[in-house]
């Protein structure tokens, strides 16, 4: 194992830079004309009928619609508000008046460069895609509810977005040599070049501004080409090497958020297809690994407390509205503004991978990027692109990092499987909170993970490394994580637990499971719970933190009762010797060996862990070869297939 080579400054301290960037982004919004989709207008739309997605739309903007505007609301609380009135067409002069307010950096809730609020309460510059979505919806030009906004409130808008992007965008921030470079963390950058990309969009349309130039020099039309250039490449890129790097992670929902706009609003065909290419994709990547609307398998930027104990994982909430899988949000927040009133809607494929026992069992590998640097952390590997953002650099070939996900009806499991290598060669988004773990079906909060306390309460980077074959996992803590203390194993309230030959054995509605801490022995912590989240369940502390953690699990139909599973993991073949672990699972009729001192990779029945083999996805669902651009989505006789490297539009389904 490697030593850290320098001190790494934590994603939490990333505020500070993203701020410093934000006295570049900021000033204020910017104009919009609508583009348009290749949709029917959604003023001709056929009535909703029950249970689909323009009904739960419905609902949503029904409830949006008895909350009050306030002028001491924020921005992100008052375009979700203003939407729905504009969209039912009732209180529009309420609608007008708050998203005047919205389009000015005065309003309550915007933060200046200067402050240190959350981005929740403010942070102009990660908002401007929802007052974006309004314009494209509701503006004079617009071919879905025309002129319901009021021309001054389109003024306004127009104004803001002209004073803040033509100072903060500039061409070179989408040079097809940076496609791998992000301005701070994954959904940050995603906000912020969305926003960019819907600027110019509007603007481009916009009479009084499309004859104008960026301070760059940069003619409105031009920079508008090339912001859709970039998202073709960019989807293309993303496609190919394994999506996202905050891997199921909950701001998974505030990036997708922004890019319904461009899968919506894109009037050039092929960059609003392959957004809507990239989101089929994103959602059957999710499909494949959730039951009931909460996703297995490992994530990455997976607080602690009630995200990693109770959260549904990536898209959980999302997914209500364009699947009505899963649970809705209690109101219309801002990350749901787009799945809830896009005019996507994912292909019928992909809907039909949702029904879990329709899928049976089977693994699901796939490659994901993390490699690479966060620069604000005091490595550089190549000068910025751009002085008007800093932050992340992927490196784009080698992600080094293979998610395994074992999924059936009755529990998904899951980890990312990564080399002993030291913090500084992960982007700190790939490497905070990694989880690993199963869910159970039946219950929504019904799972064990393997997690190391957080220092600070939020944070730890590089903890673990891990094998995985089936169903058995061996994980362990890395010493050379940041952040991260002693070693545990949560396990949800709802499992009903024995304990027996060292062994912890749960109980699921669907499942059984097994846990092993192979040396030093364990004890159990209470997690008291904090504001009505998390604390519902136990914590099976390791003594030692660096043991090996063993974790099995079984669906009840392989087994005739508890107790045969208790006698079958008892009767399984563990060696623990010179800081290495064979364990053999008769069930699966596999054998992990685990070198515990980092001198080897992990080896599956004899074979080390191949960390970046040919396939980027490779799944009885999904299938593509790394960096080929093309991968194909099937079901039974039903394939689809989805080529990013197609220069014209076509249907994508077949």
């Amino acid at each position: 194992m490697l030593a850290n080579k320098s001190s790494l400054d934590p994603i939490i301290n990333m505020k500070r830079t993203i701020l410093t960037l934000a006295a570049l982004l900021l000033a204020p919004l910017a104009a919009h004309t609508s583009d348009l989709p290749n949709t029917a207008s959604a003023g001709t739309q056929e009535k909703p009928t029950a249970g689909s997605a323009d009904a739960r739309r419905d609902l949503l903007l029904k409830d949006a619609l008895a909350h009050k505007l306030s002028d001491s609301m924020g921005m992100l609380q008052v375009v979700p508000l203003a939407l729905a009135r504009y969209w039912l067409n009732q209180d529009t002069a309420a609608a007008d008046r708050a998203i005047i307010r919205a389009a000015s950096p005065e309003l309550p809730g915007v933060v200046s460069a200067k402050d240190e609020g959350s981005e929740e309460d403010g942070h102009y510059y990660l908002q401007c895609y929802l007052v974006q979505r309004v314009y494209f919806l509701f503006n004079s030009r617009s071919e879905y509810f025309s002129a319901r906004m009021s021309k001054a409130a389109e003024d306004a808008v127009a104004k803001s977005m002209w004073d803040w992007a033509s100072v903060a965008c500039k061409k070179k921030m989408v040079a097809p040599e940076h496609i791998g470079w992000l301005a701070g963390t994954e959904n940050l950058a995603g906000r912020v070049w969305a926003s960019f990309w819907g600027a110019a969009q509007i603007l481009a349309e916009h009479p009084d501004y499309r004859d104008r130039k960026y301070a760059d020099g940069t003619p409105v039309q031009e920079m508008a080409r090339a912001f859709d250039d970039y998202y073709k490449l960019f989807t293309r890129e993303r496609a190919a090497k394994g999506l996202m790097v905050e891997v199921n992670s909950g701001y998974n929902d505030w990036t997708l958020d922004a890019w319904y706009n461009i899968a919506d609003f894109s009037r050039d065909p092929l960059t609003r297809q392959r957004m809507k290419m990239f989101l089929d994709l994103w959602w059957a990547d999710w499909a494949i690994e959730q039951i009931d609307g909460v996703r297995g398998g490992s994530r990455h930027r997976c607080y602690p407390g009630g995200n990693s104990q109770e959260g549904p994982g990536a898209g959980g909430e999302a997914a209500w509205y364009l699947f009505g899988v899963g649970q809705p949000a209690r109101a219309l927040g801002p990350k749901y503004v787009g799945p809830a009133t896009t005019f996507y809607r994912p292909s019928p494929i992909v809907t039909d991978l949702l029904r879990a026992p329709d899928r049976g069992t089977y693994a699901y590998f796939s490659r994901r990027l993390g490699l690479g640097t966060t620069k604000y952390a005091g490595k550089e590997k190549a000068n910025k692109p751009t002085d008007a953002y800093d932050g992340t650099i992927l490196a784009p070939d080698d992600g080094n990092l293979l998610r395994y996900t074992f999924c059936t009806p009755d529990f998904v499991m899951g980890t990312s499987m990564v080399p002993a290598l030291p913090l500084e060669d992960w982007t700190l988004i790939s490497c905070q909170n990694r989880w690993e773990g199963v869910i159970f079906a039946s219950n929504r909060t019904a799972r064990i993970f393997v997690q190391p306390e957080a220092a600070d309460g939020k944070h730890y980077y590089n903890a673990s490394w891990s094998v995985q074959n089936k169903g058995v996992m061996i994980v362990q803590r890395l010493r050379s994580s940041r952040k991260a203390q002693g070693q545990r194993v949560w396990l949800d309230a709802s499992l009903k637990r024995e304990e027996q030959g060292g062994w912890v054995f749960a109980e699921a509605p669907q499942a059984y499971a097994a846990v092993r801490i192979v040396e030093g022995g364990s004890r159990w912590e209470s997690d008291p719970a904090k504001k009505g989240r998390g604390g519902n369940g136990m914590w099976l502390r390791c003594v030692n933190e660096f043991s090996p953690v063993i974790l099995e699990v079984a669906k009840k139909s392989d087994y005739s009762d508890l107790a045969a599973f208790q006698k079958a993991i008892l009767a399984n073949s563990m060696k623990w010797k010179n800081n290495t672990l064979d364990y053999e699972s008769s069930l699966y009729t596999t054998k992990l060996t685990f070198h515990a001192d980092y001198s080897k990779v992990p080896e599956v029945d004899g074979v080390p862990v191949n960390y970046n083999p040919k396939k980027v996805y490779d799944s009885p669902f999904i299938q593509g070869d790394f960096d080929s651009g093309v991968v194909t989505i099937q079901k039974g006789d039903r394939k689809m297939i989805v080529d990013f490297n197609k220069t014209t539009v076509t249907d994508h389904e077949r």
